[in-house]
């Protein structure tokens, strides 16, 4: 029986009021309270900043307007950032703006590359569920570069699933093509799918010989390899003194940083992160150790240490359906493999696949893929990584749903009952850490999830079969789903009602239980640190002639805020974490001499202990004995006042100390902040600051 015209206009009318309405809810949650993450992470902030009003800056993708150093990651992510800070003024919602559209962009996406092969209502619930997804909600609300990713990546999805419908070479070209820009996104992050796309096509390309498409997959491999190289090897290839040095590299090259920074270094076991400086007073890049499962670090006063600053759990196959990552995208596990197994029945030996088998093809490759990669990556791995799941897990959990609620008739008979109780064993297994001690409402939001769950799975086992695939069968399939979809929700809500870790975000139910400040120190430690900030810039600019950089700090964590709330070009030394050979001793003195910088900032904030390389005691041993401390009543809130009441925290080399490596003669005074109207410019945005 088919419906009638009418009928079908007003079904294609709810499921486009339907759609829009997630839509709707995907901005609101990556829109609502966004003010309170600020600039989130300010070194990629910082170089937005810089980019903005200097093409060279731009190209070379620059940490500081002066382009001394460059961003640790490809240009592309920040490119767009920077677009809409052109478009929109600088400020902290221009930037973060950018990962909104770019994450409503994938909500939008991913239901048009489900609704082609398996219709409106598998489309909807995978627009719903990555929209929902705790994850993509905490990362779209950040600036990190895995919204952009993501996106790219599902672009490239699209032209595989028409190349690979269509036979078409140009569009699988376009396809791998896209993939080189990913590579310019997060270098090799993005080319863990390109053996999912080949395979994908070499299998569903129906019409075309085995010759023709190892012919059309070559092809497409080259223009990757190509497009991905671009823009890194114009960039080693330019004349060393004519870019920035390329940050956290040894040796001043993109390919190492694609090789080692951003390579291999994500599969080497590293030892536990040493404590680095006070976490009260700068957060970019801190996870606490609660946060992760951890122990605490200090019996004492654990909140006010630096804990690890990446997922260290273990590693393994089971590594990612631990409650804590599956909490992050891994909700509808149980329809996700749902959609895969019943793909699996269908398919054929010897015959092309179907485009709604390539398509699932291509969704459990994903997953698969990048599964297989996080799973195993002992070296640095950040929980925000995960983003870039949520949408297959998303499409494939769409699929299985419309797939279950169809009447089936033999061994799948049950199947949705079957699943609807795997589905509630699934959530318990990632909610029972958090039921004891937890608050009255989550009680009750668990209770209504697993009743909801529970009377869905009865009803449909016990449905008369002449009412199976009738209104009684959605109606009970959709009250599973929404009971499904109540948890996740509430952990998505954890970023959005509580300001998450900006620098490294992830959805933690906990934030929900107690919203007040663990340390009743931390709000007067901001406070401290914002005037702190003022007073610092202030004497700076006060006493600045024409040098070139405004001062010279260790490392990004000190120089990004400087940069993000004044413009000026602020020399970092050591790169991101201070442990980069950038200058030698006789380097900084050239520039001290040719009238490049004058101040410089020893100790202070940091993501890992500080003067630990050869080349960071170097140049410290330099600067101490060439340089004349400033008095500390000149710069600092406090003369004498460590930044930490912790000991172990403000013993050297952690206490900052500025030094003048071009004082003034015979005894001159040093000019007053308040002498200088510019010196009086306070910062935009109430957050941590990097003294």
């Amino acid at each position: 029986m088919t419906e009638s015209p009418e009928a079908d206009r007003k079904t294609v009318w709810l499921a486009r009021a339907a759609f829009g309405a997630i839509l709707g809810l995907a901005a609101f949650l990556r829109l609502w309270h966004l003010d309170q993450n600020g600039y989130g992470r300010q070194y990629y902030a910082a170089g937005v900043r810089s980019m903005m009003d200097s093409a060279h800056a731009f190209f070379y993708n620059a940490f500081d307007p002066a382009a001394f150093l460059s961003i640790d990651k490809p240009p592309v992510a920040l490119w767009m950032q920077v677009l809409s800070a052109r478009l929109l003024g600088f400020s902290a919602f221009s930037v973060m703006l950018t990962q909104v559209v770019l994450g409503v962009l994938s909500v939008w996406l991913i239901h048009r590359l489900v609704a082609r092969p398996f219709g409106r209502a598998a489309a909807l619930v995978a627009a719903l569920c990555l929209a929902l997804t705790p994850i993509s909600v905490a990362v779209d609300r950040s600036n990190n570069t895995e919204s952009a990713l993501t996106l790219v990546l599902l672009l490239a999805a699209w032209a595989l699933l028409r190349a690979t419908e269509a036979a078409s070479g140009r569009l699988l070209v376009l396809a791998m093509a896209l993939i080189g820009v990913g590579f310019n996104v997060k270098m090799a992050a993005a080319l863990i799918l390109a053996p999912t796309f080949f395979l994908v096509y070499f299998l569903g390309a129906a019409g075309l010989t085995v010759g023709r498409r190892l012919v059309h997959l070559a092809t497409s491999c080259l223009v990757m390899v190509a497009v991905s190289l671009s823009w890194m090897t114009f960039y080693d290839l330019t004349p060393v003194d004519q870019r920035p040095y390329a940050g956290s590299t040894q040796h001043n090259s993109m390919t190492e940083l694609m090789l080692v920074h951003n390579g291999l270094s994500r599969f080497m076991p590293r030892a536990p992160q040493p404590l680095a400086g006070p976490a009260g007073l700068n957060d970019d890049g801190f996870i606490t150790a609660a946060d992760l499962g951890l122990p605490d670090v200090s019996a004492v006063k654990p909140q006010r240490r630096a804990a690890p600053l990446w997922d260290q759990s273990a590693t393994g196959p089971l590594r990612l359906v631990s409650p804590f990552h599956a909490a992050q995208m891994g909700w509808w596990l149980p329809w996700a493999v749902a959609a895969v197994v019943l793909g699996a029945a269908g398919w054929r030996r010897g015959a092309a696949l179907t485009p709604a088998q390539s398509s699932l093809l291509l969704w459990g490759g994903w997953v698969l893929s990048y599964g297989a990669v996080f799973s195993f990556a002992s070296g640095v791995f950040h929980t925000y990584y995960l983003h870039v799941m949520g949408p297959p897990l998303g499409a494939l959990a769409g699929i299985g749903w419309a797939a279950l609620r169809r009447p089936r008739e033999g061994g799948w008979r049950h199947g949705l009952s079957v699943t609807l109780l795997v589905t509630a064993a699934w959530l318990f297994y990632i909610e029972r850490g958090t039921l004891d001690g937890g608050p009255t409402w989550h009680t009750a939001l668990f209770a209504l999830s697993m009743i909801g769950l529970l009377a869905a799975a009865v009803g449909t086992m016990v449905l008369s079969p002449r009412l199976r695939g009738g209104p009684v069968a959605t109606a009970l399939a959709t009250t599973g789903l929404v009971a499904s979809l109540l948890l996740p929700t509430a952990w998505a809500l954890s970023t959005v009602l509580v300001r998450p870790n900006v620098a490294a975000p992830f959805a933690s139910i906990g934030a929900l239980f107690d919203r007040k400040p663990v340390d009743p120190d931390a709000e007067p430690a901001r406070r401290a640190a914002r005037d702190q900030f003022r007073r610092l810039v202030g004497f700076l600019k006060a006493n600045r002639a024409d040098e070139r950089f405004l001062v010279a700090v260790p490392n990004a964590t000190q120089s990004a805020p400087i940069i993000v709330h004044t413009g000026e070009s602020v020399m970092t030394l050591g790169g991101y974490l201070g442990t980069d050979p950038i200058l030698t001793p006789a380097d900084l003195e050239r520039r001290v001499k040719a009238g490049d910088v004058r101040f410089v900032v020893l100790g202070g904030p940091s993501l890992v202990a500080l003067e630990t390389t050869a080349s960071e005691r170097a140049l410290a041993q330099w600067v101490r004995a060439q340089g004349v401390p400033v008095p500390q009543e000149l710069w600092r809130s406090r003369a004498g006042v460590p930044l930490s009441d912790d000991p172990a925290l403000s013993a050297s080399p952690t206490a900052a100390q500025l030094y003048d490596l071009r004082p003034p003669p015979g005894g001159v005074p040093y000019r007053r902040a308040g002498r200088n109207p510019a010196a009086r410019s306070e910062p935009a945005d109430p957050f941590s600051f990097g003294f």
